[in-house]
């Protein structure tokens, strides 16, 4: 059995330290509360008290709003702002209060970012999803008052938060189901912002997108509606993101639960900004150890330098003037990109159930293609016995030998590879593809049989993946956009 290893299509890069595996130090939270909110009150006169004899003018103020009005500047309160908001491209949902994201702020910009659910606020029913609107309270009793500190010390505070329970669907065939979880959300978020009555806005990604923590689609619209650059415009040393799903690992003798996801830890490695839980920010306790689902690192090559690795013509051969070879691997595992960087310069014709739909047109087509003499490549999962011996019996009928590449790329560098892929254009997406379903590879999973020379083949040749790129690529390559 030969062996050898297969790159992406279109990628290639040179190792740089990498930044997943380097310790963001976060700043701690003494040091971010360091400053405290200081008062004008020099230079301010006192009122003199009205005369003893006035006709009373009727009117609808209070009391204390006609005593905020002669308060000092420093003194006064901060009368409720509004929230407004608004959706992005069918799928963020933004809250901006009190015009956050019109505010005039000294650059490079100082940003605190939470998590919302299980960070700032938690149900007060004790259900991990809230029953309604009113279902909340405060992570811990600090939260509005570091905050307020926080924006007092000059930070611009937002929030980021998947909520995949919710749908942004404003057609005919949205489910009054998920009307009302629409509703009790904005409704919480309100209620939540107007607490806090601090300029804060919230951003809830609701799909499987871009805009989906770890992925950094969120950060980027922030950005864009702040009008900032995150080239100079953020001060990303004193920056920083704070939520619960950290990958930690819990303990069940102690109660502790696992956490959920590694999202929000892989988030501000993504966008590069230091990370902390809500119990190292807010409790000031020490870093506890956690463990990513899927490090994309792991994968990269770090010993060869060259960005211009090509994988060499020798490494498939053709062994016959007309043959029929079949693919075996998950969707994601290079099976395409082997075709066209190896078999396509072969000679070979591409036979693709992705194209025709459905394995009999595949069948016709590849026994044309066979009578007139030409080899042909099955580019398909091809993952049980049953239908490799479907082709296995169409060579015998046509007399021409039968082969096989095996694909070995794991399932979850498989699931990577296909949400890089359809995430980024045509950076990293020639055919345009778009993100399969997870049932795509589960589905692989579940009827995958490892392929056997016993089953009818003359040869199978095992091809392990291996990165190659420009380093735009690599730098995308490497994120973690699994969620």
């Amino acid at each position: 059995m030969s062996q050898f290893r297969i790159s992406i299509y279109n990628l290639s890069w040179v190792h740089t330290p990498l930044l997943s595996h380097a310790k963001l130090e976060a700043p701690s939270t003494r040091a971010l509360m360091s400053s405290t909110l200081k008062r004008v009150s020099s230079g301010e006169r006192s009122i003199s008290p009205p005369p003893s004899k006035r006709n009373k003018v009727a009117g609808s103020s209070s009391s204390s709003v006609v005593n905020n009005f002669f308060k000092p500047v420093s003194q006064k309160e901060r009368q409720p702002g509004s929230v407004e908001f608004h959706v992005v491209q069918d799928s963020v949902l933004v809250a901006h209060h009190d015009d956050a994201h019109k505010l005039q702020r000294n650059r490079p910009v100082k940003i605190a970012a939470f998590d919302f659910d299980d960070t700032l606020i938690a149900t007060k029913s004790g259900n991990r999803f809230a029953k309604g609107s009113d279902d909340w309270k405060w992570w811990h009793h600090s939260v509005p008052t570091k905050l307020k500190q926080l924006h007092g010390d000059g930070y611009c505070i937002v929030v980021l938060s998947n909520q995949g329970g919710i749908s942004l669907r404003s057609d005919s065939k949205t489910a009054k189901g998920d009307m009302k979880s629409l509703a009790n959300f904005k409704g919480k978020v309100t209620q939540v912002l107007n607490s806090l009555n601090l300029p804060i806005s919230v951003y809830a990604a609701t799909g499987q997108d871009i805009y989906r923590k770890p992925r950094g689609g969120m950060w980027d619209q922030l950005l864009k509606d702040y009008g900032l650059s995150d080239e100079g415009d953020v001060e990303h040393e004193t920056t920083l993101f704070v939520g619960d799903a950290a990958g930690r690992e819990g303990d069940k003798k102690k109660g502790v639960k696992k956490d959920h996801s590694c999202s929000d830890r892989d988030f501000a490695v993504n966008v590069g900004i230091p990370f902390m839980t809500p119990e190292e920010f807010f409790l000031n306790e020490p870093e506890k150890p956690f463990k990513r689902r899927f490090d994309p690192n792991n994968y990269l090559d770090l010993v060869l330098e060259s960005t211009t690795d090509v994988m060499p013509n020798e490494s498939f051969t053709k062994n016959h003037d007309v043959e029929l070879v079949l693919f075996c691997g998950s969707p994601g595992a290079g099976k395409s990109t082997f075709y066209w960087q190896i078999m396509q310069p072969l000679q070979y014709e591409r036979v693709n159930q992705d194209s025709l739909k459905t394995r009999d047109k595949c069948m016709k087509v590849a026994t044309q293609l066979i009578e007139d003499q030409k080899s042909v490549v099955v580019d398909n999962t091809n993952a049980d016995t049953e239908t490799r011996a479907a082709w296995v019996g169409l060579a015998k009928r046509l007399g021409v030998p039968v082969r096989l590449v095996h694909f070995t790329a794991p399932a979850e560098l498989c699931e990577h590879n296909d949400t890089v892929r359809a995430m980024n254009g045509t950076l990293m997406n020639p055919e345009s593809r778009t993100m399969l379903p997870k049932m795509a590879f589960t589905g692989f999973a579940s009827r995958y049989r490892e392929p056997k020379i016993s089953e009818g083949f003359e040869d199978i040749t095992s091809v392990d993946f291996k990165f190659e790129g420009s380093a735009e690529q690599r730098k995308t390559w490497r994120k973690f956009w699994l969620s």
